[in-house]
Formats: C-alpha cells, structure tokens, sequence
C-alpha cells in the first residue's frame, strides 16, 4: 500500500502535505504525521471515499482538516481515532458508513468540536470514547424525513429517534452530561441496544453522573438482565459482562441463559466469567447448571 499525496501550502506560504488517498488495499489504516519532512495536515476531498477494503483509520494529531467525503459510503469501515486539532470539517465525512460503531477523539485542546460535526454528519448508533478524560458516551440512531403535504403544498420536516435530541447535547465546548442523563427514558422506548451501551458506559464512566441517574441506569440494567446478558453474550463484551458481575446486576434466571448461550457458543471467557459469579453468589444453585469447563 502507497500513499497518493499532493504538496500544499496555507495562507501563510507554509508547506504541508495533503493525502488524496492510496494504491493497494489495506485493513487498519494509519496515516502518517510526516512524508518527506513535511507535516500531513489535510485529508482531501473524497480520498477514501467507497474504499471497501478498510475496517479501521487511525489520523494524527498533525490533520486539521477533513475534506468533503474522505469516507463516504466506506461500507466496512467500523471505528475511527483522531485527534481535537481538527478546524476545517466538511460535510459528508463519514455519510453512509454503514457499519461504523466506534470514534475515539484525543483531546489536546479540550475541544469537542470535531466530535459535535462527526455527530451531525452521521445518523446511525455512534459510540465515542474521549481520551484523556475518560469518557465513552453512546448516541442512538435517528431518522430525518420530508413529508410532503400536497393539498398545502407544503414540505413538513420530520425527525424520529432518541438519536437527535442526544446528540444536542454536545457542542463545541463540552457535552451536556446532566441532559444527557435526562434523556434515557427516550432511547429505552426507541431502541433497547442503544440503551443497554448508554447504561453501561456511563456507570462505568461516571464522569459529572448524579446519584439519581446512576440508579436509574443501574436499575435498568438489572430489571433487564437477561436481555442486557444475551445480547452482550453475542456481541462478545468480555468486559461490560465483568462489570455487570461486579456490581452483582445479574439475576439467577438471567445467569443461567447467559451460561447455556455463551458455552453454547463457545465463548471460554465469558463462560468462565459468570461460572465465578455463579460460585460467588449461587453456589446453592450451582449444581442445577451442570457445566463445566471440559463442557465447552
């Protein structure tokens, strides 16, 4: 894999250089911060637009500027790392990435302006991780609409999902974690996966989470558990699974389909994972779930 890359200069006659895209094909992108001396500053306008082939990008902290469409329709691409320098963003960076899940911003600046445009450029289930802060926050998905009224003649714009209203929670300085908070009961009757991340990221992230809503999130979960535990069983979140553990948010009924599923599945650390909750905390009832380690 080469890179394909144009000499540029800004307004300041300062020379750096702008990846236009690149010959090959290649999994797990990274870009570098230098080429021939100079720093990489600029990804051009569609430089890795319909790219099938990539799963995951990695930009430098050098990039302040994301052209029209770097990633648009990149069907596989699936998470993203970058960094808060980022001051020129245009539309359609990542439109149509159907299977992206996970961003992660590095923050230098503490600036949460690159996050809000990644956001509003992107209406399906987002999940960012901002680093060195140690937030993970997860965004539902939504759905923006026209409606037209013929007889009026009139063009009604119509927006479904809990995915906009959180998402107004960030601007460009910071993100509104007390409305954001505020505004689980929307995704619990819009979109039950979405809820399940937001609960756990935020009690496993705890930044500015008031008491209210930390039992809120916690109650949930454990009313729910054996939806939450089957469904984290098949996205095989070995570490969302241990923290339920941990805060003991798993039901005998919920322990025991979760055990059947993940040995059925054959999935030894999970299995392993709730066999020691079981121990801990069933040790009557575990002899009702025969299972063992020579079981899977």
């Amino acid at each position: 894999m080469s890179y394909l890359y144009e000499h540029k200069k800004d307004r300041k006659g300062q020379e750096y250089i702008e990846i236009t895209g690149y010959e090959g094909t290649i999994r797990h992108l990274s870009v570098p911060a230098i080429i021939e001396d100079l720093p990489v500053r600029s990804i051009g306008k569609s430089a890795f637009s319909g790219r099938e082939d990539l799963f995951s990008v990695e930009l430098p902290a050098t990039i302040d500027t994301l052209g029209r469409y770097v990633f648009y329709n990149c069907k596989n691409l699936r998470s993203i790392s970058l960094h808060d320098g980022v001051e020129d963003y245009y539309d359609g960076v990542i439109k149509q990435c159907q299977s992206l899940s996970e961003i992660t911003l590095h923050q230098e600046r503490d600036s949460f302006s690159v996050m809000k445009e990644l956001l509003a450029d992107n209406d399906r289930r987002l999940t960012f991780t901002v680093e060195p802060i140690g937030l993970r926050l997860s965004f539902s998905a939504y759905v923006y609409d026209v409606v037209e009224d013929v007889e009026a003649r009139v063009l009604h714009h119509k927006i479904e999902g809990s995915g906009y209203p959180y998402r107004e929670c960030v601007t460009r300085k910071g993100v509104d974690l007390l409305m954001y908070d505020k505004l689980f009961s929307h995704v619990i009757s819009d979109d039950y996966e979405a809820a399940i991340m937001v609960a756990l990221n935020r009690l496993r992230y705890p930044i500015e989470l008031e008491d209210a809503a930390k039992e809120q999130y916690a109650q949930y979960l454990e009313q729910n558990a054996r939806v939450v535990l089957l469904k984290l069983i098949e996205q095989e979140c070995d570490e969302e699974i241990r923290y339920l553990c941990e805060e003991c948010l798993i039901t005998k009924d919920a322990l025991e389909d979760g055990l059947y599923e993940a040995a059925d599945k054959k999935l030894s650390a999970i299995t392993a994972i709730l066999m020691e909750y079981q121990r801990q905390h069933f040790a009557a009832h575990q002899q009702a779930v025969k299972m063992t380690l020579d079981d899977w």
